[in-house]
């Protein structure tokens, strides 16, 4: 009977995997959809039609045609436009060489079929601009306009939707939606979902607006999140192939593609492969990616476009190479020269196995406190910059140190409570960034971790960091003399771009790497980083003709001769890198070119077991006082354990109860979380609630500040965030 009210339609010769999983997220969009209570009432109001009579079905047909516009436009899927223009309508300034490349270049590229963008420039160089006016033109050229912009992290997620609204608000035309896309979005006070009530069975808090219900985010237009989301639309599980259809129609940004370690950039591949199949054009961003990492996410595009066998062209630096089944073209572009000044200095290991940094820190910012000027310091873990910043601040305090006036501190890291971070965030950005004006301080420091190198738009004086692979120290370093705004008020002694590195070594100078640096960065990257700094002709790495080699030379996978003999460091490295690479092939679903049956893209259901971030092994707790009655309190109101009534007798938090909990918040390791006792559970109605289900309570003395995570003593202060020693420890 349906057959008969479509018109009996010839069944296609053949369709493509790609053709099946988009066929299969239609059928999941068009289900969910109609399934909405509203829709479905109307159109039993309307009267439902007789069973098994093919004229009353074929009015029901015609009756649900006719509503389907108005549905459509309702869940807020509709066409984008922009409006025409070049780069200087899309954004309020005049190119630079490299903006100006891509505006002019670009254009002549496009003309075939849809290809990927790989940007490759110096920190600083406007590669954000750059990547949304390329992808303007290859979406519309392509008649996918629209972006998803994929960053590393929430927080850069965060900072991303403030430009990506600007341009929105600048450009667009015809329908507009803009979504934020990870765990934590509905938090962020410029993407807050309408309605007071969340329900803790539909399990689907957002659904006050269509696009904001779960899973539903990548059908918007336009969309900023983490690239988590993106490669969910790979990993075997359900409703990736809606996720899938999400990014087809659009632009896919994918910012610091540096960042993601080798199970992430397995899972790229594969997305990248599919997104060849689909014909969905690609940018991509990066300052220190190397060659080899570039080539191969280039060459799967390639391959999932049926080019397998093209050649990708030498990557340029700085510079940007497009390719596409037609063509491909590298092209390199002028940039600012700048010399960035290098200084290593050796800091011992104290008994603890941490580095001892107070002598080094203390003579690198002695001309701070006389002088002013403004620095960053970043520790390579949580505690070791909480404890640099009490030292620092302890130092700062004493007569002798002062100057003309004492240097503010301000310490920033990912073990803050949630509103407490964004707090410190947004001062930051007020005082360092780059509309500071006269807010930027005198003197001041800012202690940190690598939370403050990516996506954030500071600039310091001088920027002083632990040893790190070297492409996360030229991305720190890139906070450093950012704009040449704030040249005219530097001090006299940071005149120069200068990164200071702090390296610990043992009793006979030899580098020496601390106990939990491993579980950052792998030793042999940090073994090269050394050895590559200790070889820089006159300590200066010339930007941008020498970032490119220092990247390439510390992340080479050719060595194992006389000129880069293999270590052990090396083969644990790649083994890991290896392993890495094959969990995600396992994870993920087969290549567009291997599937030959739809199963094949749920199959098993991976999604629980594997993530997009192999071994995120990190949990949330939240700290609460108890009251001289025992009541546990938060923010100074009571801790939401009773759930407000519901319509049909179904139980809910209001938002601004989840709200409380949820920015009070802080993520912990997953090794705190192992052995908990009966005093970290929390309130039992909490467990039907997928924001609150899985969380942990601390309950904390309002007199020292200090409770139990298990059998581990934790303190929590407004300074320090949530940390294993209290404010005033040594």
């Amino acid at each position: 009977m349906v057959h008969e009210l479509t018109g009996y339609p010839e069944p296609p010769p053949q369709v493509s995997a790609a053709g099946g999983a988009l066929a299969c997220g239609l059928v999941i969009l068009a289900d969910w959809l109609v399934s909405q209570d509203a829709f479905l009432r109307a159109q039993i109001n309307t009267g439902l039609p007789e069973r098994g009579d093919v004229d009353s079905l074929g009015r029901h047909l015609a009756r649900s045609r006719a509503a389907t516009a108005g549905l459509l436009k309702e869940a807020g899927l509709g066409r984008l436009t922009f409006k025409p223009g070049g780069f200087s309508d899309d954004f309020p300034f005049q190119p630079n060489g490299l903006q100006r490349s891509i505006s002019e270049r670009l254009p002549a590229l496009i003309s075939g079929e849809p290809g990927l963008l790989l940007i490759m420039a110096p920190m600083g160089e406007g590669k954000t601009e750059a990547a949304l006016h390329g992808g303007r033109l290859m979406g519309e050229a392509a008649g996918m306009p629209g972006y998803f912009v994929g960053l590393p992290t929430m927080a850069t997620s965060d900072q991303m939707l403030r430009r990506v609204d600007d341009f929105r608000r600048r450009r667009v035309e015809g329908a507009d939606s803009l979504t934020l896309l990870h765990g934590m979005a509905w938090l962020n006070a410029a993407y807050s979902p309408e309605g007071d009530a969340v329900g803790v069975l539909t399990r689907d808090p957002m659904a006050s607006r269509w696009l904001r219900g779960s899973k539903r985010g990548l059908l918007a237009n336009l969309a900023v999140g983490t690239i988590d989301q993106a490669l969910l639309a790979v990993l075997r599980g359900r409703h990736n192939v809606l996720r899938m259809l999400g990014l087809v129609g659009k632009v896919l940004v994918i910012d610091e593609v540096h960042a993601y370690d080798a199970y992430m950039q397995g899972l790229l591949k594969v997305l990248l492969e599919w997104l060849g199949a689909l014909k969905v054009p690609v940018v991509l961003l990066s300052a220190t990616l190397p060659v080899a990492v570039g080539r191969r996410l280039a060459e799967a595009y390639l391959a999932g476009a049926g080019c397998r066998d093209r050649q990708v062209p030498e990557a340029v630096y700085p510079g940007w190479i497009y390719v596409s089944p037609q063509l491909a073209e590298a092209v390199p572009v002028e940039s600012r020269n700048r010399s960035l000044y290098v200084e290593t200095r050796r800091v011992p290991i104290d008994s603890d196995g941490r580095p001892d940094r107070s002598a080094a820190l203390r003579e690198v910012l002695g001309p701070l406190v006389r002088d002013g000027g403004c620095v960053a310091v970043i520790c390579n873990t949580v505690a070791e910059a909480q404890r640099t910043y009490l030292a620092l601040r302890e130092w700062t305090q004493q007569p002798e140190s002062q100057g003309a006036d004492a240097p503010v501190i301000r310490l920033l890291h990912s073990r803050f409570e949630a509103h407490r971070r964004e707090e410190i965030t947004q001062e930051m950005v007020g005082w360092f960034g780059k509309d500071a004006g006269d807010r930027r301080p005198r003197a001041a420091i800012l202690v940190a971790t690598q939370v403050i190198e990516q996506s954030l738009d500071l600039d310091f004086d001088v920027m002083v960091s632990d040893l790190a692979p070297i492409a996360l120290l030229l991305q720190r370093a890139g906070r450093c003399h950012r704009h040449t705004l704030h040249d005219p008020v530097r001090p006299a002694w940071a005149k120069d771009m200068r990164l200071v590195v702090l390296t610990p070594v043992d009793a006979q100078g030899t580098l020496d790497v601390p106990r939990a640096w491993p579980f950052v960065y792998p030793k042999a990257l940090l073994h090269r980083t050394h050895d590559a700094l200790a070889n820089l002709p006159g300590d200066v790495v010339a930007i941008p003709d020498a970032v490119q080699g220092l990247v390439d030379q510390v992340y080479d996978e050719s060595f194992g001769n006389e000129i880069s003999p293999i270590t052990d460091d090396d083969v644990e490295r790649l083994a890991d890198e290896q392993t890495k690479d094959l969990y995600a092939q396992m994870a993920a679903i087969p290549a567009p070119g291997r599937i030959d049956d739809l199963s094949q893209l749920s199959g098993d259901d991976f999604v629980n077991e594997f993530s997009t971030r192999l071994g995120a092994d990190s949990g949330r707790v939240v700290c609460c006082t108890p009251d001289t009655g025992g009541r546990l309190m938060l923010g100074g109101e009571e801790l939401p354990v009773a759930e407000a009534g519901g319509r049909d007798g179904r139980k809910w938090f209001t938002k601004e109860q989840v709200r409380l909990v949820m920015s009070n918040t802080v993520p912990v390791p997953g090794t705190w979380l192992r052995r908990l006792s009966s005093d970290n559970t929390a309130p039992p109605t909490w467990a039907d609630n997928p924001h609150l289900s899985d969380l942990v309570v601390i309950r904390v003395s309002d007199e020292h500040g200090s409770g139990r995570l298990g059998d581990r003593e934790v303190w929590l202060s407004k300074e320090l965030g949530l940390s294993e020693f209290p404010a005033t420890a040594d």
